[in-house]
């Protein structure tokens, strides 16, 4: 089957509940993840396969105090 990707919001927290070994480095959090996707700085898509999370990308907009526009950072 196809893999699809998806740009996650606060509502699809829930996706996370089915993740393929190895994605992440430790198993998900729920109550993290929702805090994670709430905030609109942070980002987090994912590839799915069947339904199963089985490749993702975040990134994070940081602010700093002594530059005048936030930066971003992926993995």
């Amino acid at each position: 089957m196809a893999i699809a990707t998806k740009v996650l919001r606060h509502q699809d927290a829930g996706i996370l509940a089915a993740v393929a070994p190895g994605v992440f480095d430790d198993p998900i959090d729920v109550q993290r993840a929702e805090e994670f996707l709430a905030d609109p700085r942070h980002h987090l898509a994912v590839a799915l396969e069947d339904g199963v999370v089985v490749g993702f990308v975040s990134a994070v907009h940081y602010v700093h105090p002594d530059k005048p526009r936030p930066e971003s950072s992926h993995r």
